[in-house]
């Protein structure tokens, strides 16, 4: 039978007597307390946050595509801050140029699609409704179609009368455009001075570290700048893979458009799971304008190549380093997109990965500490903490 002074977890939570756990208690209620009270000290601290994320994001995503090229060029012998002016001016010919040869294909099928999309849904729906029609519901389709017809009267309506007060989300729209144009300048600046001495700045952040806890410190970010690298790497390359082989596939078959839907359906597969299939019904009404044979080859293709890109193209760009279960990626776009919008959505799943990253860690330091106070009654399994032992 323990004492109070050797009760394990009073000497668990790092005290001698049962009233350090009280005191530990009421310190950390009042400290609740105090931080809903002073909540608004932290907004602008919320507001720096939220302003640099994204151009943080950006130019580690740069680091990340670029460092390994300013690595080869380095061992070649050049500078690498001359080796960071040569990609960035080679990306920017390349961007200006093919924004040049493309951009006004894109801008003509863009438009096209955007006026003759309407009349697609309208014959899409039309030719639902006459096959539905040979069909034993075809009262049921007539009600369900007509209160279709009846919330998209509703909701064009409501747009029409009200878009006067559109006008005042005017100056969001303006701050979305700057933010994003701030970010597009400062991404590059930052990811220049990441690329150019990459070791000084993490020695600088190593040595503000107590020297105790810098073994664990280099073992997280070992494995977050892996993960981090893996994700936002392999994603972009996995994404405008998958773009070029729906482009060159669907104008195999000779689908309207093909472009434009190739392209939408690369850009937005860099969501996972969720984003490749919002392009697939504004193709599936073009495919249907056709014939019922380009819908059933639509199709075909469509899930073919998601399957090659998912089972070959994917495995081999980005491995498997995340583990992570579909359905937890699903909650995780969910909830990410809901706290930070189209960031939260994009950069949901590397965020989570951070997360989980620190979580894992505190919990297998917990099994230590738990191990050493409690080893008598049974001890925790896989308590260490490195590359190996986390993957």
């Amino acid at each position: 039978m323990h004492s109070e002074k050797d009760s394990p977890l009073v000497r668990f939570l790092g005290g001698k007597t049962s009233y350090y756990v009280l005191g530990l208690i009421a310190l950390s209620a009042l400290t609740i307390f105090i931080m809903t009270k002073v909540s608004f000290i932290f907004r602008p601290f919320v507001v720096i946050f939220s302003t640099i994320l994204p151009p943080l994001i950006f130019a580690l995503l740069l680091y990340y595509l670029i460092n390994p090229i300013v690595d080869f060029l380095s061992r070649k012998k050049i500078p690498r801050g001359i080796s960071i002016l040569i990609v960035y001016v080679v990306v920017i010919g390349l961007l200006v140029l093919g924004g040049f040869q493309l951009f006004p294909t894109i801008q003509q099928q863009v438009e096209d699609l955007v006026r003759d999309l309407p009349n697609y849904f309208n014959d899409f729906q039309d030719g639902v409704k006459r096959f539905l029609d040979s069909t034993p519901f075809s009262t049921q389709s007539d009600e369900a179609l007509a209160s279709i017809d009846s919330i998209v009267n509703q909701v064009t309506s409501y747009l029409a009368d009200n878009w006067q007060d559109g006008a005042k989300g005017l100056g969001t729209f303006f701050s979305a455009v700057s933010s994003i144009a701030i970010t597009l300048f400062t991404g590059p600046l930052v990811a220049f001075f990441l690329i150019k001495n990459p070791k000084k700045l993490y020695d600088s952040f190593l040595a503000i570290i107590p020297p105790k806890f810098r073994m664990d410190t280099r073992e997280l970010t070992k494995i977050a700048n892996q993960q981090l690298g893996a994700f936002l790497k392999g994603q972009i390359i996995a994404s405008l893979l998958l773009g070029v082989i729906y482009w060159v596939v669907f104008m195999l078959i000779g689908l309207d458009y093909a472009f434009v839907i190739a392209m939408a359906a690369g850009i937005l597969s860099i969501v996972p799971y969720i984003g490749a299939f919002l392009a697939f019904f504004p193709g599936l009404f073009i495919a249907f304008q056709a014939s019922t044979f380009m819908v059933i080859k639509f199709v075909i293709a469509w899930f073919a190549v998601q399957l090659l890109h998912g089972d070959l193209v994917v495995p081999r760009v980005m491995g498997d380093r995340l583990k992570i279960h579909p359905v937890t990626i699903l909650v995780v776009l969910l909830v990410m997109g809901d706290l930070l919008g189209l960031v939260g959505v994009i950069f949901g799943i590397p965020i989570y990965s951070m997360i989980k990253l620190i979580v894992v860690f505190a919990f297998r330091k917990f099994k230590q500490r738990y191990n050493k106070f409690f080893a008598e009654e049974g001890t925790y399994e896989k308590t260490n903490f490195s590359e190996k032992d986390y993957f």
